[in-house]
């Protein structure tokens, strides 16, 4: 099939089409892939004589297609005689040449067709047998259907956050393993002090302490009970002399505990024991 395709810009409203054609109902125009209205065609002249009456011509439509219109301007030739002749009348090589150039361009337009569709045949028999791809198909149609049903069965997606948060304890029980559900890391901020509480609600915190004598260490995560376990160490910066001194604690209590620094020097606590 001949055709021509534009698009529209605001302005233009006059497209040429440059393909043989024998009268205006062979012209079919279409806007964005429907049947166009509004316009009329103007052919360009072959002559009288001429054994294809027009030589091509042009749509000019009434308003101007805007930038978003697509435009085709296409043949189409239906399979039929333009010409009875009778028996006994006499030939005339112009219409003669019509009827028969009528039909070479109905044969050239199939013979379009043809090949279009052996070029789109041929793409396709490169490619998968169509049992492979139909079987392809129907797999990622099954994919499709299960996902979907978990999808569905999920259900309201802003509560997916709070149910799996829910159920997360009997899944790591089943695993048998426990997990952080509350952490805080060590700033100059506060104080460096840190702490990790677990799913089964032991915890672990640290933190500095200064060189005052006696210092309260307030815990930033209350204890189950005073059945916790401290641990104390020092730092200091000297190399060449040694450091005289003792640590211990008293008062302990679930939130705090107090630290006995004989040595009057910076060091750092920890904590081992059940939360809250």
């Amino acid at each position: 099939m001949q055709k021509v395709s534009y698009m529209g810009n605001g302005v233009t409203t006059e497209f040429a089409f440059n393909f043989p054609y024998f009268e205006n109902s062979n012209i079919v125009v279409t806007k964005n892939g429907a049947t166009a209205t509004g316009y009329s065609i103007v052919g360009t002249s072959a002559g009288l004589d001429a054994d294809i009456p027009y030589t091509g011509g042009k749509v000019v439509f009434e308003v101007a297609p805007t930038a978003l219109d697509s435009i085709t301007i296409a043949r189409s030739l239906p399979l039929t005689r333009i010409v009875d002749y009778q028996p006994l009348a006499k030939l005339d090589p112009t219409t003669l040449n019509q009827d028969a150039n009528y039909l070479m361009e109905v044969i050239k337009d199939l013979q379009d067709e043809l090949e279009t569709l052996q070029t789109q045949y041929s793409e396709i028999a490169d490619k998968e047998s169509t049992t492979t791809l139909l079987a392809q198909i129907a797999a990622i149609h099954e994919e499709i259907v299960t996902v979907a049903a978990q999808i569905t069965a999920l259900g309201d997606i802003s509560t997916l956050r709070t149910d799996v948060a829910t159920n997360t304890g009997d899944i790591t029980t089943l695993k048998g393993y426990d997990y952080v559900i509350e952490s805080q890391l060590p700033t100059a901020d506060n104080n460096y002090t840190w702490y990790r509480k677990y799913k089964s609600g032991w915890c672990e915190q640290g933190g500095k302490f200064g060189g005052s004598q006696n210092q309260v260490i307030t815990l930033p995560l209350e204890m189950t009970d005073n059945n916790y376990q401290v641990l104390l160490s020092f730092s200091t910066t000297s190399t060449n002399q040694p450091v005289y001194a003792s640590f211990a604690y008293k008062d302990k209590t679930t939130s705090s505990f107090v630290v006995i620094n004989s040595g009057s020097i910076d060091g750092m606590w920890g904590t081992k024991g059940q939360a809250a």
